[in-house]
Order: C-alpha cells, then structure tokens, then sequence
C-alpha cells in the first residue's frame, strides 16, 4: 500500500554501525563550549538527528552552527522559530541551505493559503520542507499541497477537535505514500480506534502514535496489539509510562526483535545517555535512548531512516507544544 522512502543519498541519512556510540560522539561535540542558557534540550535531540549522517561530528556541529546562523540573520526577528537550531538540523538532514528553505517557504506559502487562512508558522515551514525533498526541483507543488490539505480535511472528519496545524508535518509525510486520503485516514482511524479499545487514552499523543504506525506494514489490529506487548513490557519493568511515550512505542513497534530485547536494549542506551555531560532529564534520556536503539535494532529496515525523519519532526512539535503551554501558563498565572 505504501511507497517505500527514497534510498538514502551518500550525503543523506545512513544508519551507522554503532549508532549509540556516533550518537554520543555527535551529543558531546554539539555541547562542547556551550553557554548554559543555549537550548540544551534542542541540541540534544539535534544530535540524534545527526546520527545518521556522514562525516565527523565537530564539522557536524559547525555546519549545524553555520545553518542555524543563517536562518537567524536572514529571517526577520518576527519570523524566527524558538525552535531555529533544531529546524537547521532538518535542512543539515536534507543537504540543504538556509537561504534556498527561507526562499521556497516564502514561495510555497501562499499555496498554502489556498486551503487555510491561517498561518501555521514553524508547522506550515516543517511541511514545506518535508514535501521539497520529495519534489524532483525541490520547489513544493499546488498538487502536493492539495494532496496535504485532502489528508488533513480526512482527519479531520474522524477528529475535529484534535486535527489541528500541528498535524501538517506527518501529514507532508504521509502524502508521500501511494495511498489515497481516504484509505491514510480509514487506516489510521483503524489503528486509533483498536488501541483505544486495547486502553490507551485518547487524544493527541494517541492521534500521533497512529500517524506513526500507519507506515507499519501490518495489518491495524496487528499493530495495535504490537503497541500493548512493548508498551506492557516497558511497564512491567517499571519505567512510569504514560501517554507522553506513546510515540516512542509506536517507532519501536518497527524493530522485529522480541519486546524483552527491545526493553533491554533501551535500558542500556539509557544508561549510557544518562552518564553523558550534561546529562538529560529522565523522560528525554528515555526518548533518546529509544532513538538510538530504534536504529540498532531496525538497522536493515529500509524504513528506519523515514522513522528517524518522523522522530525529529514529532520532537520539534513537542518542544513547540511545551513552550506554548508555558506561556499559557505564565500568562494565566500572572491574570
């Protein structure tokens, strides 16, 4: 039903032989020197992103710089995403420049416009470049981004509430697909409604896992009760699980390996995450480590580089989701 990813490029996504260990040499050259108020969180999740790629991480790390830079100085301070180092690991990702994005997102918005009113801001901006390295020029089609909005009124029929904007980048993604909106949004309507009976809470997080594992090539139920083993076997173990870890369980379902050795190969990288400097907080070693193990375990999936795409993406939204609900907070707090 699906139409595989690209085989990566010599200068694109890889999946290395060591993955924890690249990922932990690219994590200390990307923190290296760092001023404290620099967003460690974004560079962490950075250097899983870069994981995958070639060359050496310290030149990882200055192209990340030179990229972020660019996006800074040539974007208007009104313009600039709170999210900017990790949107240039996405262009340093797809071979690409800051000024070559900043150009097609200016040309590719209007497009978008045809299909909604509002702005999607850094959302809109992570669907244009999902759906640029997907066209032959790299310039986004009228018919790519009909072929998004289409998905995205399907959704949204099955969840008005939940559809919102944020959705645009996995729906860029599943626009690649040779399925048609209707059959993407019967499948992940499936798939939502089987872990909903299986217990799992609905909502975003749940709406999220979906949209992951409709790239599974099982069957909804099959996937679904994959999703309850690794999940169970994760809480079993007593690691506290909740619905924030319902994404990274649905890119573990793409590792074949039994559900004990996917536990234990996470609890190891975790280990190892937890001891680097500066260390990361619980629930972002955990997802880091789930990442690193992800490519160890689905090393000779010609899916795993796509998954690693869809891990930075959800990552860039949690982060916009968490910083729009601090500032919700705050302002409550201070009414």
């Amino acid at each position: 039903m699906l139409r595989q990813d690209p085989t990566p490029t010599a200068r694109g996504p890889q999946i290395p032989a060591n993955p924890l260990g690249r990922f932990c040499a690219i994590y200390e050259s990307l923190n290296e020197n760092r001023s404290w108020w620099e967003g460690r969180t974004m560079f962490r999740f950075c250097a899983l992103a870069l994981t995958t790629l070639p060359g050496e991480p310290r030149e990882l790390a200055a192209r990340l710089d030179r990229i972020t830079e660019d996006l800074r100085t040539s974007t208007p301070w009104y313009k600039r995403s709170s999210v900017g180092t990790m949107l240039a690991a996405l262009l340093l990702r797809h071979d690409d420049g800051a000024k070559g994005s900043i150009a097609e997102l200016e040309r590719a918005g209007p497009l978008f416009r045809e299909h909604w009113r509002f702005s999607g801001s850094s959302h809109e901006a992570l669907a244009i470049q999902v759906l640029r390295q997907h066209s032959p020029d790299r310039r986004v089609s009228e018919a790519q981004v009909a072929r998004l909005a289409e998905i995205w009124k399907e959704m949204k029929k099955h969840h008005p509430v939940l559809t919102q904007k944020t959705d645009w980048p996995i729906c860029a993604l599943l626009a690649t697909t040779s399925a048609t909106p209707v059959q993407i949004a019967v499948r992940l309507e499936a798939v939502y409604q089987d872990l909903r009976e299986r217990g799992f809470h609905a909502g975003d997080q749940l709406q999220t896992a979906a949209q992951v594992l409709f790239f599974h090539h099982e069957l909804p139920g099959v996937v679904a009760a994959r999703f309850q083993e690794l999940y169970e076997q994760f809480k079993s173990s007593g690691l506290w699980m909740g619905s924030a870890d319902y994404d990274e369980i649905a890119l573990l379902c793409f590792a074949p390996q039994p559900a004990s050795e996917i536990l234990s190969t996470v609890q190891g990288h975790r280990e190892k995450i937890r001891a680097l400097k500066p260390a990361p907080d619980k629930q972002t070693s955990f997802t880091l480590a789930c990442g690193t193990a992800l490519l160890e375990l689905a090393r000779g999936s010609k899916d795993t580089v796509l998954l690693s795409e869809a891990q930075l993406l959800i990552a860039i939204q949690a982060i916009l989701a968490a910083q729009q609900a601090a500032v919700i907070a705050s302002t409550a707090a201070a009414s």
